[in-house]
């Protein structure tokens, strides 16, 4: 295995952690005496986590340790993360924390789950789903993660980075659908018969 992999699983096995931490940080800030200790000990960890993503992907493509496994579990690790905090942020009330949006995470997840099918869809009709990165969705990603650490640092900005994250996470999805739709065009299955 190699240690791009091993870092990936890595950050799979904090992210319980992760939600753990943060649920105790809710039940001490809803009976009135927040752990602050939980708090930034949930913050350390998604940053590590965050970090770590970079630091397998870093791995993978200059030490040449790309592999199917790695294909497989990089995204599914991110999507777990990102995931897990937002619905960890967005369902469970906070009193010390400032309101996190739930259409902000009913948007990012919905993005992700449309692109998810979509990708399975042409793999499925076209045998070859070519993924190619726009700056909309690198962008989208970053501002989700700081969205997250703002609120986990208790930053009044949550709100409006909300509502940047989420002009890009529509504006990359608008872009992934439009490649999505071209390259089923593209193929035998989108041309009539």
């Amino acid at each position: 295995m190699t240690w791009a992999n091993r870092i990936t699983i890595g950050r799979i096995l904090l992210i319980p952690v992760f939600v753990g931490v943060l649920l105790y940080y809710a039940a001490t800030d809803r009976a009135g005496t927040p752990d602050e200790r939980l708090r930034i000990a949930a913050f350390v960890i998604f940053l590590v986590a965050a970090i770590s993503d970079g630091v397998d992907g870093y791995l993978a493509r200059h030490w040449n340790q790309r592999s199917r496994l790695g294909a497989v579990l990089d995204p599914l690790a991110d999507k777990l993360l990102v995931f897990s905090a937002l619905l960890s942020l967005s369902l469970v009330t906070y009193r010390s924390i400032p309101p996190f949006p739930l259409w902000f995470c009913i948007l990012v997840i919905s993005r992700d789950a449309m692109l998810a099918i979509g990708a399975l869809t042409l793999r499925y009709l076209h045998h070859h789903v070519e993924v190619r990165p726009h700056w909309t969705g690198k962008v989208a990603t970053a501002l989700v993660f700081v969205t997250i650490c703002a609120a986990l640092l208790k930053l009044p900005w949550i709100t409006p980075l909300a509502w940047a994250g989420g002009l890009f996470t529509f504006a990359s999805a608008v872009f992934y659908v439009r490649d999505g739709l071209r390259q089923l065009g593209a193929s035998e299955h989108g041309k009539p018969h």
